[in-house]
């Protein structure tokens, strides 16, 4: 949870095209008609990313990469919910599912469950930092 309007979170995550204000990782989602987007990354990579769910009503963002650009993972799938907290806070839950990058047996270090793993572990705690530094400094 973190001290912070509902709206003004909300306002925050959805504006898709300015996503790099709030997360770590990812910089900006060209919105081009249908899906799936291109979806830029601060590392200059570049990957694909599918909108599940942009729902402002229930608060709620989900998506599937597509072309996972630098996380080492496939069929990578997340969801990013806001809801009412208690005294002006917002409960934030961001989680997803995901396989590691190389999915035969005996893989690279650097393609391993370990690597996966702690590649999004990164990604979560580093983006819900800077979305709670985002809604505290406007």
């Amino acid at each position: 949870t973190i001290k912070a309007e509902l709206n003004e979170a909300w306002a925050l995550i959805s504006d898709l095209r300015n996503i790099g204000k709030w997360h770590s990782i990812y910089k900006s989602i060209e919105k081009k008609g249908e899906d799936p987007q291109p979806i830029s990354m601060f590392s200059g990579e570049s990957g694909v990313v599918q909108i599940l769910t942009l729902d402002s009503e229930k608060k709620l963002f989900k998506y599937r990469l597509k072309k996972p650009g630098e996380l080492p993972v496939n069929n990578y799938s997340a969801r990013f919910r806001l809801e009412e907290g208690d005294s002006g806070k917002v409960k934030i839950t961001y989680k997803g599912a995901f396989y590691r990058k190389f999915l035969n047996n005996d893989p690279p270090p650097e393609e391993n469950d370990e690597a996966a793993i702690a590649a999004v572990t990164k990604m979560y705690k580093d983006t819900l930092k800077k979305f709670e530094k985002k809604l505290v400094s406007n």
